[in-house]
């Protein structure tokens, strides 16, 4: 079958922004990992130990940036909401940052595609919900702005120390964005939470959420089954060019240099999730001497995208076909926070309605299939323990050497369920150490997978897994149909698939 060479809509959207900048605090909410914060106004450091300074002359902090009043709070599942306080958003680019009353830095998020905002917008930015009031448009009403954070944050270090606050905070006269409206007629809907991903009031839902509410009006009843179909699917991926030439010179690296297994192994398990997520290491004593001659080679950390990784373009390949043109639902399972951040991100940009499920009540609302349920559940193997069963039809595994909390994660036995593993092949390491998972592979040399990591190297034949189907390219148009991959998932050079029935 001759597989389509036309990008889709998302991708031409994200190859239109020229500079996603992600966002600066290695530990906000679905950002891709950073080293260390810039020391400027807002910042958390700056905001914390020295408080928000006095606009200089000439500077204008509208130039570059789309500032707004905002009313914000911590995500809660309670009924009856309330705002925290007021603050204020900063939009500078594809960087939108959320700041408290006295401009300290809340929380902070990049977005994958440009978009308008506008006063009474409902957002999610990170962990916070927000609702936007009026845009600050003139320079005079920055400085008022700066004056009220000063006149704030000098009441909350009085306050600290005992003393009432001299400072009149309210004494401005730009005041009306101030928890303006009553709970009840700013609130979320109860009866439609969109807990995830920017939301606009007004706008009609996202096609997959249209397309549901016509189709099941109501919550789906299980027809009466004596048992289901769970399948799973082993798609072996060729990295990406970026992953390629970092393992090609890791393998010339430690030929020359003396390294230990386990950081051996660390690297290439990042390079196979994400290159990016190298950044992480950068101030690690085990790995500077090596970052340091590494990091000049790579491009700058900012512009590494979506398609540095085959595994992450397999997860928003299929976040995109199964979720948004399908309307299905779809786990992701994954051993690593910072791989769930990225996916977090990415839902949050598109609007693809979702939750890290850490606890037994976010299980509830997922599995309940109630209007207004996440669509997209993130699930760290740690957090499995605590969290109980959770019932979805289509399971992404992150890391491949999660897929044993599979059935430790999925309430087998209620619903027909597919899994799939994405392994980044190609003769790397990842691939090697999989194979070895799967007691294929006897050895295990993790140095030598990267120093034998080369083009003329590379395994040509593939592995005979034992009660596994193997499926090569060029798939068909219906294998494509039945395993639920879009046919513009170019990367894919083999599946392993098997297929067992679970009774009740």
């Amino acid at each position: 079958m001759r597989r389509s060479k036309a990008p889709s809509m998302r991708q031409a959207a994200k190859r239109e922004i020229k500079d996603p900048e992600p966002p600066e605090d290695p530990e906000a909410p679905y950002s891709w990992p950073s080293i260390t914060p810039t020391m400027e106004w807002g910042s958390s450091n700056g905001s914390e130990n020295l408080g928000p300074r006095e606009l200089k002359a000439g500077e204008n902090p509208l130039k570059e940036s789309r500032i707004f009043h905002v009313l914000w709070r911590n995500q809660t599942t309670k009924k009856h909401k309330t705002w925290t306080g007021n603050g204020t958003l900063v939009v500078t680019g594809s960087k939108v940052v959320l700041k408290d009353d006295t401009g300290k830095v809340v929380d902070n998020m990049t977005c994958f595609k440009q978009r308008d905002f506008k006063e009474n917008d409902q957002l999610q930015i990170g962990s916070k919900d927000v609702e936007v009031q009026e845009e600050i448009k003139t320079l005079q009403e920055c400085v008022t702005q700066r004056k009220l954070e000063i006149a704030s944050w000098c009441k909350k270090i009085d306050a600290q120390n005992g003393m009432e606050s001299e400072v009149p905070v309210t004494s401005a006269s730009c005041r009306s964005h101030v928890l303006k409206r009553t709970h009840q007629e700013c609130s979320f809907d109860v009866q439609n939470p969109r807990l995830s991903g920017f939301t606009t009031t007004g706008m009609e839902p996202p096609p997959h959420e249209k397309r549901m509410r016509e189709e099941s009006p109501s919550v789906a009843v299980i027809p009466p089954r004596s048992e289901f179909t769970q399948v799973e699917y082993l798609c072996l991926l060729a990295p990406a060019e970026l992953q390629e030439k970092i393992l090609h010179f890791l393998a010339d690296y430690i030929k020359n240099c003396k390294v230990v297994r386990q950081v051996c192994f660390k690297l290439f398990q990042l390079v196979c999730d994400h290159p990016v997520l190298l950044k992480t290491l950068v101030k690690h004593a085990d790995f500077e001497d090596l970052m340091q001659v590494m990091e000049p080679k790579l491009p700058p950390w900012l512009e590494m995208d979506i398609y540095d990784s085959a595994k992450f373009e397999f997860v928003h390949r299929m976040l995109d076909y199964l979720v948004v043109e399908q309307g299905e639902k779809c786990c992701i399972l994954a051993n690593r926070q910072d791989c769930l951040k990225m996916a977090i991100g990415y839902c949050q940009s598109y609007d693809i309605s979702h939750e890290q499920l850490d606890s037994p009540q976010k299980v509830a609302m997922f599995n309940s299939g109630e209007e207004g349920s996440p669509m997209v559940a993130l699930v760290l193997s740690s957090d499995l323990p605590k969290i109980g069963s959770v019932r979805c039809k289509n399971l992404i595994i992150y890391n491949y050497n999660a897929r044993e909390k599979a059935n430790e994660l999925l309430a087998t036995g209620e619903i027909d369920t597919k899994i799939y593993t994405p392994v980044t092949s190609g003769g790397c390491p990842e691939e090697l150490q999989f194979y070895r998972r799967l007691g294929l592979k006897k050895d295990g040399d993790t140095l030598g997978d990267l120093q034998n990591y080369r083009r003329e190297l590379i395994p040509s034949t593939k592995h005979e897994l034992a009660t596994w189907t193997k499926i090569e390219p060029l798939f068909s148009v219906d294998f494509l149909k039945e395993v639920a991959i879009s046919d513009s998932l170019e990367n894919i050079q083999l599946v392993y698939s098997k297929k067992g029935n679970v009774e009740l």
